[in-house]
């Protein structure tokens, strides 16, 4: 069976810059699969190439097993580069007509989605004057109003608090085990692509690095105890003497990966405590997206 969605040796260059480089992947239908890449790394030039909104410098694109071509495909539902609006017209109104221009899906289908986006509350307001995030919900039901069998969505979580960021989560798992639904979404959240992805490409200057499935990413992204106090020094000798292994930071900080360490800090600020050098900041910190992609990109 063929992937749903199959990119082979994909490139875009822009003169001398190659925003999308060499880049190969297959997605199989009911995966979530993430495009996991800082800003600029390429990942909404290659979803526009997959939507066939721009054409690829060389390689292909195929959906299902066919090649992209421009214009609407009817089982895919995607949210590209911010929502897009009429501003004078309401929510009720945008999502009539996008279910117009589909050719499919009644007024019934209209306030199923409005339901489902928690957008009762903002039916009849016109979408000019709507936040961020409830502009991103309105994005989100017209990309799902025909309910697609692909659902494309770039960032998202943008614009949206907490809560919305939960509750799009939510949908999405809902779409993919319930609904059979193949999701690719491309974030620059480590956080969000590791609790919602089952599998994710890292992109580094357009070029696909590393792929990982999700279970991965959290053994990816290491974990370490930071420690401050005010004699550094002797919190370095007392923690040594205990068998930890601090290493000094340039934050002027001690460091511990050890994993009696992390799994129980109360025992360092103990050992701390004891030498008379009590800490004035213990905390467990997890790697920053930064750090993850230069580790990966440099393995």
């Amino acid at each position: 069976m063929a992937p749903v969605i199959a990119l082979r040796s994909l490139s875009k260059h822009y003169g001398d810059l190659a925003a999308v480089a060499d880049l190969s992947l297959d997605v199989g239908a009911g995966e979530i699969y993430a495009l996991l890449g800082l800003n600029g790394a390429g990942k909404t030039t290659t979803i526009r190439m997959l939507l066939g909104m721009i054409r690829p410098s060389s390689g292909s694109v195929a959906l299902w097993g066919e090649s992209v071509r421009p214009g609407p495909w009817a089982r895919v539902g995607y949210l590209v580069e911010g929502p897009a609006a009429y501003p004078e017209l309401t929510v009720v109104e945008n999502l009539t007509v996008a279910a117009r221009l589909r050719a499919s899906r009644g007024r019934r289908h209209v306030d199923e989605v409005i339901e489902r986006l928690n957008l009762t509350a903002y039916a009849t307001r016109r979408a000019g004057t709507l936040s961020l995030g409830n502009a991103q919900r309105l994005g989100l039901a017209k990309a799902l109003l025909h309910k697609p069998e692909l659902l494309i969505l770039d960032e998202p979580a943008n614009g949206l608090d907490p809560a919305g960021v939960a509750e799009i989560r939510s949908l999405v798992r809902e779409l993919s085990r319930e609904h059979g639904v193949t999701v690719v979404l491309s974030s620059h959240i480590l956080t969000e692509v590791a609790r919602l992805a089952t599998r994710i490409g890292v992109i580094h200057h357009g070029r696909l690095v590393r792929e990982l499935d999700a279970g991965d990413v959290a053994a990816q992204a290491r974990r370490r105890l930071s420690v401050s106090a005010r004699n550094l020094a002797a919190a370095e000798r007392a923690l040594l003497a205990a068998g930890f292994s601090p290493e000094r930071t340039v934050a002027g900080t001690l460091d511990l990966a050890d994993d009696r360490a992390i799994d129980a800090p109360e025992d360092v600020a103990v050992v701390l405590v004891s030498a008379g050098c009590p800490p004035t900041r213990l905390v467990v910190e997890q790697d920053d997206l930064e750090t993850f992609f230069l580790r990966v990109v440099e393995s």
